[in-house]
């Protein structure tokens, strides 16, 4: 019996348990990272890969990423409500992949002086804010954490108050210290419904989830109140990274041995040569031509890609790349996540790759038709995406072959896509890579 992946004797160098244990989490969740390049400008990204034996890890970021080989690169990443950061080092910079040592320990990086709770989508919290009634910036969130002094909010929605006009949503939309005359509170939980406050934006981070905002209150009449609903469903603030075991274990048994128990070593059987009987031919049976059947949806964690010799001359031949400018990719996903996927596609030689954060988008994107392969990567419910695609197809709207990645993939789940219609399951975390690249070819008749 071997065992792998316990103290300091699984390998030298790499990351320690703890810190394998939340970064194997955050590429499993596709938690926002914050990359600082040799200029220390911010890059906002995911982990995409770990490679534990090579002691390496790859981070796909947005933008264009400058810095030494050998250097330092600091990155900060959010957790279950912790804010984690580390330093590594930079091995090599492949386009927007960033490749780099997988760091030894983790660093609580918290900025709260005061306990938060978190909260679940499914409650329904949410906050409007107003910089005045007539003028500046209003915006709609998802509340994710709050504290009696302030919160966190996921932007959903953004306008010019003046104009009602829809504004995008980007790190340029407030900057730090812009004051909101209005924030309103709804549906915090063992709080009045509706509370109404004033504060000023404290910090912005976008990532794969789109642009968050912290939020710092003034004093208002429900300070009180906010406190006795943190105390209630927060603990103590922590003063250094909480433990945390690794989800998987590699233990190599053979043959369900009991652990600990040796089994008994059974003599070496004889070798004896297979007898070679040549088959008497058998004339071919003639098979009746079957009308064809629609096939369920393939499911795919990425398929292998080609050799390296044939897929270069396949990615290079300009066929191809004459192909490609006439199609064109709707994505829909969240605004940082999406933004990576659009670029890569986008390098790929895609004339047209579009970008959608909801289902509203996706249609007015798909009319009038033109859309050649809809790809879907959301962080709501799968059955949610299946259940729009189906309800599309009930009013009549023609859909062009449909891509959705799922972090798990099961027998029912199959079946579900392949009812309404969807032509590829794709298993999360997957890489942008050629074998995404193949597998979007052939969803579009490519090759």
């Amino acid at each position: 019996m071997a065992l792998f992946g316990f103290g300091k004797e699984k390998r030298e160098g790499g990351g320690s348990d703890l810190a394998m244990a939340y970064l194997e989490d955050a590429q499993r969740v596709r938690c926002p990272f914050v990359v600082k390049d040799g200029r220390k400008l911010e890059h906002p990204g995911i982990l995409q890969a770990l490679d534990e034996e090579a002691g390496t890890m790859n981070l796909q970021v947005t933008g264009t990423f400058a810095a030494d080989k050998g250097s330092k690169i600091d990155l900060v990443f959010i957790h279950e409500g912790l804010r984690l950061g580390a330093s590594a080092k930079l091995v090599e910079i492949r386009g927007s992949t960033v490749v780099v040592e997988i760091p030894e320990d983790l660093e609580l990086m918290e900025r709260r002086k005061q306990a938060r709770a978190r909260m679940n989508a499914k409650e329904g919290a949410t906050l409007t804010g107003l910089s005045s009634l007539f003028e500046g910036v209003g915006i709609t969130g998802i509340l994710e954490n709050i504290s009696e002094g302030g919160c966190r909010v996921r932007v959903e929605k953004a306008m010019n108050i003046k104009d009602q006009k829809k504004l995008g949503i980007g790190m340029a939309l407030v900057p730090v210290g812009h004051a909101f005359m209005i924030l309103k509170l709804n549906k915090v939980p063992r709080c009045p419904a509706v509370m109404e406050l004033d504060g000023k934006v404290a910090y912005a981070e976008e990532g794969t989830g789109g642009l968050a905002l912290g939020l710092r209150f003034e004093k208002s009449d429900f300070t009180a109140v906010l406190r006795g609903m943190v105390a209630n469903r927060a603990g103590a603030i922590p003063t250094s990274v909480p433990p945390r075991a690794r989800r998987k274990t590699v233990v190599d048994v053979q043959d369900d041995e009991p652990l600990g128990l040796a089994k008994p070593e059974k003599p070496p059987e004889p070798i004896v040569p297979p007898k070679v009987v040549e088959a008497p031919k058998v004339p071919e049976p003639v098979v009746p031509e079957l009308p064809p059947l629609s096939a369920p949806p393939a499911v795919a964690a990425i398929p292998p890609a080609a050799p390296v010799e044939t897929a270069s001359s396949t990615r290079t031949a300009p066929l191809l790349r004459l192909k490609k400018r006439a199609r064109s990719v709707l994505i829909l996903s969240s605004a940082g996540h999406g933004s990576l996927l659009q670029s890569y596609l986008q390098d790929e030689g895609y004339a047209r790759v579009l970008l959608a954060v909801g289902w509203d988008e996706v249609v007015a994107q798909l009319q009038p038709p033109g859309v050649h392969v809809l790809f879907v990567d959301t962080e709501r419910p799968v059955l949610e995406s299946l259940e729009m695609v189906q309800r599309l197809k009930e009013a009549g709207l023609v859909l062009p072959p449909i891509v959705l990645a799922a972090e798990e993939v099961s027998r029912a789940l199959v079946i579900a896509a392949h009812r309404v219609g969807v032509a590829q399951l794709l298993v999360k975390p997957y890489g942008l890579d050629d074998a995404l690249s193949t597998l979007l070819e052939q969803q579009m008749g490519l090759t």
